[in-house]
C-alpha cells in the first residue's frame, strides 16, 4: 500500500494512535531490514524498532512535510542501530535455554534458514540492500537514496549479493 504519510503527520504530533499503527504497519518491514543488516540479531532488532519508533514520535515535530517521511524514518532505524552496534558490538550474547533447543531439534527436523543465516556471507551494505528490497519490497531507486549510492551501484551490488547467495546456499546443500 502506497501511503502519503504526510497526512499522518500532525496526527502523530497529537500521539493519535490509528494514526500511528497506520504509519507502523507500512514501515515496520523497512526498518526491521536496516536493524537486523546491522546487528544480526532478532530480539536485539525487535528492542531497538520499539526505540526507533519511539525516536520517531519524541523527534516528529523536526519533520518537514514535504520530504520523504520514510527515508527519514529509515535513517533514524538505522542511526539507532549504528549506535547500539558501537556501544554493545563486543558482546556475545548466549542464551543456554535457546541453544539446547536448537541442538535437540537438529537431528530431527530437516534443515531450516532464519534470515540472518541467509545473509551470513554478505557485506553489512549488501545485507540492507537484499533486505530492504526482499523483506520491504522497496523499490531500488528508493534503497539508493537511503544508502546514498547511485542507482547503478545499488542494481550492481544487489545482483552480485543474490549470485553470493546462490553460491552459499549451493554450498550449504552439498554439504549435507
Amino acid at each position: 500500500m502506497n501511503i502519503n504519510y504526510d497526512d499522518y503527520i500532525d496526527k502523530l504530533i497529537e500521539k493519535n494512535d490509528e494514526a500511528f499503527k497506520v504509519v507502523y504497519e507500512n514501515t515496520k518491514k523497512g526498518v526491521f531490514s536496516i536493524i537486523i543488516s546491522i546487528v544480526k540479531n532478532k530480539a536485539v532488532t525487535e528492542d531497538l524498532m520499539q526505540d526507533t519508533y519511539i525516536k520517531m514520535i519524541e523527534k516528529i515535530n523536526s519533520y518537514k512535510k514535504g520530504r520523504n517521511f520514510y527515508a527519514w524514518l529509515l535513517q533514524i532505524a538505522k542511526n539507532t542501530a549504528l549506535d547500539h552496534y558501537r556501544k554493545f558490538h563486543r558482546e556475545t550474547v548466549y542464551d543456554p535455554q535457546e541453544q539446547a533447543y536448537l541442538h535437540s531439534h537438529m537431528s530431527q527436523e530437516p534443515k531450516t534458514y532464519d534470515v540472518l543465516d541467509l545473509v551470513k556471507p554478505l557485506d553489512d551494505l549488501d545485507k540492507q540492500i537484499v533486505l530492504l528490497r526482499a523483506v520491504d519490497d522497496m523499490k531500488f531507486k528508493d534503497i539508493a537514496k537511503l544508502v546514498n549510492k547511485p542507482l547503478g551501484t545499488v542494481l550492481w551490488l544487489y545482483n552480485r549479493a543474490i549470485k553470493t547467495l546462490k553460491d552459499y546456499l549451493g554450498d550449504e546443500e552439498v554439504k549435507k
